[in-house]
């Protein structure tokens, strides 16, 4: 591994070693993929990294990485830690309670899906200050603007959400082969937006999202 990619993961471990020395152990890193898609789930995904095997080359905020290099790192991340799991919001859920506390949830129900308690959860920045959220069973949880670029057990969690969603995103295609969701996961590109004026919005589409709202 070259120094200046030591330097960087070194970097990106700044929070997991601060955590490590007030004696938290179980560290989850939380993150969500999906918040701006215009059809499929939101996807959470929780990761435990193990201590000894924390700095793995090339893991960063998985906006940065290109499918194959996700793809090549989610098999990494997950046959190396000490446990990982994903949470599921889906778009009639999601149309129900909004996409904010959708999100909380999301987060909320990967870490609970853990099969081993942590000792604490950071994650991604999200509000969680509202009334709304008394049944969120969230504790020792810590918020983390631009998490994904400043932890590295943050960076695996989007990693392993990001190709969770992304492989799911991908068979609903062939279930909906107008809408292109193997290319554009959903999202609101040019070609999904036609599709859905000339064939209405699927299933899958979240029904209070603009761009399929106002079809």
């Amino acid at each position: 591994m070259k120094f200046s990619e030591i330097k960087r993961l070194l970097g990106l471990c700044c929070y997991e070693d601060q955590l490590y020395s007030m004696g938290y152990d179980l560290i989850a890193g939380a993150d969500e993929v999906g918040r701006g898609s215009l059809a499929g789930p939101l996807v959470a995904a929780a990761v435990i990294m193990d201590r000894k095997n924390l700095m793995i080359e090339g893991i960063d905020d998985s906006k940065k990485l290109t499918p194959l290099k996700r793809q090549h790192l989610f098999k990494k991340i997950t046959e190396s830690c000490i446990c990982w799991s994903t949470a599921m919001i889906s778009p009639a859920d999601i149309d129900r309670q909004n996409i904010t506390i959708a999100n909380i949830r999301a987060i909320d129900l990967a870490a609970s899906n853990l099969k081993i308690k942590p000792d604490i959860i950071i994650s991604d920045f999200i509000n969680i200050n509202s009334k709304k959220l008394a049944s969120i069973s969230l504790t020792g949880f810590i918020p983390i603007t631009k998490g994904d670029q400043q932890s590295i057990t943050i960076a695996a969690a989007s990693i392993v959400a990001k190709v969770t969603r992304d492989r799911i995103m991908e068979e609903m295609a062939l279930s909906f082969p107008e809408y292109g969701f193997d290319k554009n996961k959903g999202y609101g590109t040019k070609k999904h937006l036609m599709s859905i004026k000339e064939y209405g919005p699927t299933s899958i589409h979240r029904m209070t999202f603009r761009g399929v709202l106002d079809t």
